[in-house]
């Protein structure tokens, strides 16, 4: 029942909230066209020239695809590539991992410092952005929620000698930190208003070792 011109989408969603292959199809009885999104570590190409005899068409790369295939095929089609994924991945492959580019404390990240990393950009595909481990940090006062539908949290951070700013962006779901804790964050300069501050933007938190 998914229209084909969302079935993209649609599937690179599912993989982010899963963390798992995703193939997203759409059509009807005279055949089904979807579009499929990977994980590191499974070569979704791969995988479905594993399935060729249940498809009428496929392409793409290791993280991202396209298939065709008629309707009578589709379980057959679900079974076998359950079971390609199943003997490619183990339990840690299927565990999302942020990659970090140091660990820094809450002191080190001046406006200096985040400023000069403005001359690593562009940043995107090939060259993402800097990402840093900010260890041993308690909340300095109650999150505050913040959206139309108060779905972002603004947390202010310190690891007792600094206090800045962090925001959790659609939080609604995720649980929030607490106690003591390290923080995976993206450090950027906020300009609102004709202020400037340092904001940190969490990716992910865990409690402090």
């Amino acid at each position: 029942g998914w229209h084909i011109g969302v079935v993209g989408i649609v599937a690179s969603r599912v993989q982010k909230a899963f963390y798992r292959p995703t193939i997203i199809l759409g059509g009807g009885s005279d055949g089904l066209h979807g579009s499929g999104r990977s994980i590191a570590g499974f070569d979704l190409a791969a995988a479905l020239r594993d399935c060729t005899d249940l498809l009428t068409s496929h392409g793409g790369h290791a993280m991202a695809a396209g298939v065709g295939l008629n309707a009578e095929n589709l379980d057959a089609f679900r079974e076998r590539f359950n079971e390609v994924a199943a003997e490619a991945l183990s339990g840690r492959e299927l565990l999302p991992t942020l990659k970090l580019d140091a660990e820094v404390l809450l002191t080190e990240l001046t406006f200096q410092t985040i400023g000069s990393l403005d001359q690593l950009q562009p940043t995107g595909q090939g060259n993402p952005g800097v990402t840093v481990a900010v260890p041993q940090l308690e909340l300095a006062a109650p999150p505050r929620w913040m959206g139309a539908e108060k779905q972002h949290a603004k947390l202010s951070v310190t690891d007792g000698h600094a206090t800045v700013e962090a925001v959790y962006w659609n939080a609604t779901d995720q649980t929030l930190p607490e106690g003591r804790f390290d923080l995976a964050v993206s450090p950027e300069i906020n300009n609102w208003r004709g202020r400037r501050s340092i904001q940190l933007k969490i990716l992910d938190w865990r409690p402090a070792g």
